[in-house]
């Protein structure tokens, strides 16, 4: 039930851990045509792992099975150290065992359905037919667009897809910007932080927030800022769309059909529009999200907005659909109380974040929101969130802390809470230890 409203690693990474990884995620055996075999064996030395999410009752994924086969061959035709892994979405065994059949490569084992719901969970996979690129050196993600990707590359010309940075994929130093005035490429954007919009002019939300991003990136430039710039990739239908949709914005644009735009929107795991990105002058990821950021600062001040390690729900819920999420519902308590709780999940999200990190994560595993505000004081989602999980109204005397897991079907979990004051930090993360133990009962999202 939707709530509306890549990083590298070093080469050096040791074998032996690398099999941990890809086995830690696909289990001790997947299945070829010679039956079940240990997983480091099957793939061992593979420089490109995809992962193919699919079923043979869906028929985009029937249409999609014989080109990405195709290209399979090519690719393992040339000496190309490729492998695929299917992840089956069929509904019984014997229609993965008669979809298997028409398939080159290996496959999960069909039982491992609670593997399959990890890796679905894990790469936000919310349709098929999806596929998902892993470096085989390192276990990292080099594109959950691999669909798109392969439909540009089908002979894996470009294999093993090297991740490309930022400044890379808007063409490198000469790449050229579409500007009001003057030439600009890439290399005058040296020094600067970015903002990738993604947007088009037949877009309703698109053309309700853009005229709020125009007053800020104005605002922004009346103040002196000339460490920034924003760039619009478009999604329009046509030039003539585009044109006049670009003539009310102050900044650079990549058209319509120009290749860059693709490969951002897969860099960066763009699912819908609008969608604004930041980064830093390296080119490295400040905020995969950041529209809401729009609202709470619309002077700019603290662009390129990095993320908050807790996130208030009246600042939008980018992120809330796609991620396994704890929330405290805390508007019922008065300014102290808000100041308390927020400190206590702060200190946690903060933890959550260092141990990111330290994996090589751009986000961690679980993200955290909090709620001050309803309705009547701009925010919807609260609310919104309080339905669904079938809570009770706001409380002046402790928060309701409801942690949201919708990869999973809409699942939910909620935490007994007395207090405000019994909201610690050790409460906090003993909860959500807990969830990741299974040791909660998990409910289900209603309308």
């Amino acid at each position: 039930t939707p709530i509306r409203s890549r990083t590298d690693q070093s080469p050096t990474t040791p074998p032996g851990s690398v099999m941990s990884t890809l086995t830690s995620l696909l289990g001790e055996t997947l299945q070829t045509k010679a039956g079940e075999k240990p997983t480091t064996e099957v793939l061992d030395g593979k420089e490109v792992v995809g992962l193919y999410f699919s079923a043979h009752w869906c028929g985009p994924c029937r249409s999609f099975t014989p080109k990405l086969a195709e290209s399979y061959a090519a690719i393992t035709g040339a000496g190309k150290s490729f492998e695929i892994v299917f992840v089956s979405s069929d509904r019984d065994a014997s229609s993965f065992d008669e979809y298997y059949n028409e398939q080159p490569w290996i496959s999960l084992p069909f039982a491992a359905r609670d593997v399959k719901a990890k890796l679905s969970k894990k790469f936000k996979v919310s349709g098929i037919p999806t596929l998902v690129l892993l470096d085989g050196k390192t276990g990292k993600t080099l594109s959950t667009d691999g669909r798109s990707l392969l439909s540009e590359d089908p002979k894996g010309d470009e294999f093993p897809w090297p991740a490309k940075g930022v400044h890379e994929l808007l063409g490198g130093e000469e790449g050229e910007l579409l500007s009001h005035e003057d030439d600009v490429t890439v290399a005058d954007l040296k020094g600067k932080s970015i903002a990738i919009y993604f947007s088009a002019h037949w877009c309703p939300p698109c053309k309700a927030f853009t005229p709020k991003l125009i007053e800020c990136y104005k605002a922004m430039k009346k103040a002196g800022r000339e460490d920034m710039e924003f760039i619009f990739v478009s999604s329009d239908k046509s030039t003539a769309e585009f044109s006049s949709y670009f003539g009310e914005m102050p900044w650079l644009a990549i058209p319509p059909g120009d290749k860059r735009g693709a490969a951002l929107s897969r860099h960066f795991g763009v699912e819908g529009i609008p969608t604004l990105v930041t980064i830093d002058a390296d080119g490295k990821t400040v905020n995969g999200a950041a529209r809401g950021a729009v609202g709470s600062d619309p002077e700019g001040v603290n662009f390129p907005w990095p993320r908050p390690p807790v996130v208030d729900l009246k600042d939008g819920p980018d992120g809330l659909n796609e991620s396994t999420s704890l929330v405290v519902l805390a508007e019922g308590l008065d300014d102290a109380g808000k100041k308390g709780v927020l400190a206590a999940t702060d200190a946690v999200a903060r933890a959550a974040l260092d141990k990111a990190k330290e994996a090589g994560d751009e986000e961690p595993d679980v993200l955290f929101f909090i709620g001050t505000a309803g309705a009547d004081d701009g925010d919807p989602i609260t609310p919104q969130i309080r339905k669904l999980a079938k809570l009770p109204e706001p409380s002046t005397s402790a928060p309701h802390v409801v942690l949201l897991d919708i990869p999973d079907q809409g699942g939910y979990y909620t935490m007994n809470v007395a207090s405000a004051a019994e909201l610690t930090q050790a409460a906090l993360q003993g909860f959500v230890d807990d969830f990741k133990a299974g040791k909660l009962d998990r409910q289900q999202l209603g309308g």
